[in-house]
């Protein structure tokens, strides 16, 4: 890894959401870390820094959804076209997501991987790991985990005789995998943190959803997150559905339950959220866990709107992920960050998102769910060495001077076209806009080559995956509307 020698930029934002915005200054780094901040003597005129922000929920799709079919409708059923994404050379599908990620000003992602063909785990996780270092950016990756529930909300064997019978032999072939242990999966875990955990790299424990998991696996999810203190991450309540089911299957609480078990803790991160209610909040915040809010997966997906405003008055930490699905398909972070910003502040809000929490979601908080570590989100020596640098001239070019603060206008226009250079543990990662560890554009021409090449496979499999979503959508039906 290549130290960056620093940096000078005419405006430092030195805590974003809480601190001064410093004139003309200097940033050196020292190995991976910020080596001091001082004076540029007009130097790094046009140009604004601040951390890298931190995408704590994603799934690191380098193929978008609608590119195999996969539009947006209701989660239950937009996830069985999911079981159709062509087969893409791992590695080249994980660096361009991180690429598009580094590209957009993100320094750290948390991975979310999804593929249940546990026998392929370990070495998927290399491949995983080695693009998230030729990119450059920091990674946790979570080990997905699930023993049940693969189709939906249901026992899997009832669910897949639901299913038109000329269909059933291929779904069961491709999508039931026999699942392993409790104990084989902890293992797992442990066997993957031992060929990928290092300095930018680290691994997490990855109920796939609570209702995916059975208590035996929860249960010792909890036990050895408690020993060896990895951090714990699952999707939560995410729809209402998923609501309504917890409802009639825990009807003592579900969020109750997962606490109970000892899943809930200070390492836990649930990701959406959306259907979490006052008291689940309330048991979320005395454990010191926190939510991954995912505004525009969330939209898109038609799931709801995070009560952000009840994990403010609650004191519930929150952080904020992408989730690989941005507004337009486009990992822009800071646009995320500002509709984010919009969406959770309205002026009806008993609770609106401050500029502080904001930022404290997309640094501290979101530092501290992914690499699990405290101490990000101000630029002062000794702290982690990650920032993403602006082209102000260019968001600024119709401004009278002295008229607002600079904060305020990356707030309202910044996007992915204004980051001009990232660094990530003192590695300058991207450069004048451009990915500097990988091909990007090569890649991602490689990746639509290689999706489309599978197009008459894929066509020939359209039918059957609409009469999956077809029999599943009916099923969920029950639980809907209540």
């Amino acid at each position: 890894m290549n130290a960056a020698a620093g940096l000078n930029v005419e405006y430092l934002a030195m805590a974003p959401g809480r601190g001064e915005m410093r004139r003309d200054a200097s940033v050196t780094f020292a190995d991976d870390r910020i080596g001091s901040v001082g004076a540029a003597e007009g130097q790094g005129k046009g140009l604004l820094a601040m951390p890298a922000l931190v995408d704590a929920h994603d799934h690191v799709r380098g193929l978008h959804h609608i590119a195999f079919g996969a539009r947006d409708q209701t989660f239950e059923i937009w996830r069985a076209a999911l079981y159709a994404q062509p087969p893409i050379d791992l590695y080249l599908n994980s660096a361009l997501a991180f690429g598009r990620l580094a590209r957009a000003g993100v320094g750290s992602v948390m991975h979310v991987y999804s593929s249940i063909k546990v026998d392929r785990l370990a070495e998927d996780a290399e491949i995983i790991a080695r693009a998230a270092r030729d990119v450059g950016v920091r990674l946790a990756l979570v080990v997905p985990l699930r023993d049940q529930q693969t189709l939906g909300y249901g026992n899997d064997a009832e669910l897949l005789r639901l299913h038109p019978a000329q269909d059933r032999d291929f779904i069961e072939k491709t999508w039931l995998y026999p699942f392993p242990s409790p104990a084989t999966y902890m293992d797992l875990v442990a066997d993957i943190g031992r060929r990928i955990d290092g300095p930018t790299v680290s691994v997490q424990y990855g109920p796939n959803s609570p209702q995916a998991c059975s208590d035996a696996l929860l249960a010792a999810v909890a036990e050895a997150s408690a020993r060896d203190g990895r951090r714990v991450t699952t999707h939560l309540l995410e729809t209402s559905i998923q609501r309504r089911w917890a409802d009639e299957t825990y009807p003592d609480g579900f969020i109750p339950h997962l606490a109970n078990l000892g899943v809930i803790s200070p390492r836990f991160t649930g990701a959406h959220g959306v259907w979490l209610r006052p008291d689940d909040i309330r048991i979320m915040a005395e454990q010191d866990a926190q939510i991954a809010i995912n505004m525009s997966s969330n939209l898109r997906l038609r799931s709801g709107i995070a009560p952000v405003g009840d994990y403010i008055k609650a004191g519930m930490k929150f952080s904020f992920g992408i989730d690989s699905f941005s507004i337009d398909d486009d990992e822009d972070a800071f646009r995320e960050l500002r509709v984010g910003h919009w969406l959770f502040s309205l002026d009806a809000s008993p609770a609106p998102l401050t500029q502080q929490l904001l930022f404290d979601g997309w640094h501290r908080n979101g530092f501290k769910a992914v690499n699990n570590r405290d101490g990000y989100g101000e630029v002062t020596a000794g702290a982690p060495g990650d920032l993403v640098v602006l082209d102000y001239d260019a968001l600024a070019y119709d401004l009278i001077d002295g008229m607002i603060d600079p904060m305020e206008v990356a707030l309202t226009r910044a996007t992915t076209a204004h980051v001009k250079d990232v660094y990530v543990a003192g590695r300058r990662i991207v450069g004048d806009g451009r990915v500097l560890g990988v091909d990007l554009d090569a890649i991602e021409r490689e990746v639509a080559k290689a999706a489309r090449a599978q197009g008459e496979r894929m066509r020939a499999l359209k039918p059957m995956l609409e009469r999956s979503q077809h029999t599943l959508g009916d099923f969920h039906a029950r639980w809907r509307g209540r």
